[in-house]
């Protein structure tokens, strides 16, 4: 659980300074004291659920970034992707199904090519050596 909160202190602190916000400004936001946010923000701070749930709505943040802090970066694109694939009708994903699959093919041959020729160029470098 300790990990959660130090996170959480962590996720705060960096999203409320990245939007030019004081700790007084959030604080007033959050309809809480200053000294609250600066305790969440050192993570000696465990709010009460309605102060976590203003934090979130008010920084906007992802809920997989505070409660399964350790998920991947890519997981909000992820999430975005299913939500527009899940808001197709059944017609629409027919016809992006083979589209998508062609893309993710051409995309991992791609990567594939970049990691051969790089091999490549290592070796032709190592070879001069």
């Amino acid at each position: 659980m300790a990990s959660s909160i130090i996170a959480l202190g962590d996720i705060v602190k960096v999203t409320r300074k990245g939007r030019h916000m004081s700790q007084r400004e959030l604080a007033d936001k959050v309809g809480v004291c200053k000294r609250t946010i600066i305790d969440i923000e050192m993570n000696i701070g465990n709010p009460k659920f309605e102060v976590l749930y203003r934090l979130i709505r008010e920084l906007d943040l992802p809920l997989y970034q505070i409660f399964y802090p350790d998920v991947p970066e890519n997981f909000e694109d992820k999430t975005v992707l299913l939500q527009e694939v899940g808001d197709c009708t059944e017609d629409e994903m027919k016809l992006l199904l083979p589209l998508i699959k062609s893309l993710k093919q051409i995309l991992r041959e791609e990567k594939k090519n970049r990691l051969k020729q790089a091999k490549k160029e290592t070796t032709f470098h190592e070879a001069e050596i």
